[in-house]
């Protein structure tokens, strides 16, 4: 039995199977891709496999390629762009997988109480046109609970792939947190209904439930109240300086929802979106020129840009909208992490690591600025550091793949198989979670 990513093939039953599940394949296609694993040293000639295959019987070559073409349809392969079966033209064919154990569901990170997934909140506004408000409403309620250095909060990047109609108990495993905050908003005209559940993933049970009916100009003050509760449910008595890093600051109405859209653009991650982002991130700062999110959002699009089509101008837009970032709020890890976005992209590693490594000490349970840091440091040819830096970032969000993915590619190049292959196993199996 064979065992690669998420597949395992088993020719004593002659049975392929992806994530546990049964794969249809003509037998003689599974013979032709366990001889290819079985030889997977080396290219395997047309003329061995066509002898080992079909000892006694006269085939042609156009057997042998229908049983290739079967094989990579069978693991989702592409011939040009081969992640199993590479064709050597001319000589034969090599499987080029690595070998390793099954992929498992990943083990989550300890279900302490002080661990938490905010999911997006479900638009119930009468024309369904408000996810970017409902989305963004969440996505401040999560960087606003980072902010408490004694909770362990999932990422925007992670919790979004989930929703409200996922089995609490289901989520709790797969993020591997003790409570998930969920809710839903109804906008209508200057009013706002919220309803808001904190949840324990292992009884399911609500810790505690709120409805709100209020003016949308009080959303910040909401906000600042619902952060206030659900700490207070996961850390008991809370200190000054918990309470202090709770507290919001004041904006338009109007630069906010902007905001909130270009977080939206920002979040689909296409030229795009990119384009539009700038759009919105440009209208908050018209509304209010001193809203620090809002330039950091901007910094974080144009920097995409830059890189996207080397246009000096962006660059130079996104120096300028980083650094007016920091300064209105030096106290944000979020400034400093897309100031150092920038700096990435304009090469300048070591005042990106400065701000990064400030990031860290503002908030040492940022995954995304052990992300980036670690991006960095593949930058600078510094694998070792680089995935010192994954592994911790890996640690603080055990539900994203993003950091063993990174992970499996820095092992191997270092020569580290067996981490490379128990990398790339946690990989597949936390996005297949993902996909179910």
């Amino acid at each position: 039995m064979f065992r690669f990513s998420e597949f395992e093939l088993n020719l004593d039953r002659y049975e392929l199977r992806r994530d546990g599940t049964p794969v249809k394949a003509e037998p003689r296609v599974l013979e032709v891709l366990n001889y290819l694993v079985e030889h997977r040293d080396r290219v395997v000639p047309k003329e061995e496999l066509l002898d080992k295959l079909w000892p006694d019987v006269h085939v042609s070559e156009s057997a042998l390629t229908t049983a290739i073409r079967d094989a990579r349809r069978a693991l989702g392969d592409s011939p040009t762009e081969p992640r199993w079966i590479r064709t050597v033209y001319g000589r034969g064919f090599r499987f080029v997988g690595t070998l390793g154990v099954a992929p498992a569901a990943p083990v989550a990170a300890a279900k302490d109480n002080k661990s938490i997934a905010v999911l997006p909140f479900t638009d119930l506004s009468p024309a369904h046109d408000q996810r970017h408000f409902c989305d963004g409403i969440a996505e401040e309620l999560i960087n606003t609970l980072t902010r408490i250095q004694e909770l362990r909060v999932v990422s925007r990047a992670t919790a979004f792939d989930f929703r409200e109609d996922d089995d609490v108990r289901d989520l709790g495993t797969k993020l591997g947190v003790r409570h998930v905050l969920r809710g839903s908003v109804r906008k209508s005209e200057n009013r706002l209904r919220i309803t808001v559940h904190l949840v324990d993933t292992q009884t399911g049970h609500h810790v505690w439930s709120e409805k709100y009916d209020r003016q949308i100009g009080d959303i910040f003050a909401l906000q600042e109240e619902i952060a206030d509760k659900t700490a207070r449910a996961l850390l008991g008595v809370m200190v000054d300086r918990q309470r202090d890093a709770l507290r919001s600051t004041p904006v338009r109405i109007d630069a906010y929802e902007f905001h909130l859209r270009g977080r939206t653009y920002l979040s689909e991650a296409t030229p795009e979106s990119f384009d539009s982002a700038v759009g919105m991130f440009d209208l908050a700062i018209d509304f209010d020129s001193e809203y620090a999110p809002a330039h950091a959002g901007l910094a974080d699009a144009l920097a995409e840009l830059y890189v996207i089509r080397g246009d000096q101008q962006l660059r130079r837009r996104a120096e300028e909208a980083a650094k007016r970032a920091v300064e209105l709020a030096p106290q944000l890890a979020e400034t400093h992490i897309s100031r150092g976005h920038v700096l990435i992209a304009e090469e300048r590693y070591a005042d990106a690591s400065k701000e990064l490594e400030l990031a860290i000490s503002i908030n040492p349970r940022s995954a995304e600025a052990y992300y980036r840091l670690g991006h960095l440091r593949v930058r600078e040819a510094k694998l070792d550091e680089a995935a010192d830096m994954f592994d911790r970032a890996a640690s603080l969000e055990p539900a994203d793949f993003r950091p063993p993915l990174q992970l499996a590619w820095i092992y191997k190049t270092l020569g580290r198989e067996a981490e490379s292959r128990e990398a790339e196993a946690r990989t597949a199996a936390l996005r297949a979670i993902r996909t179910r």
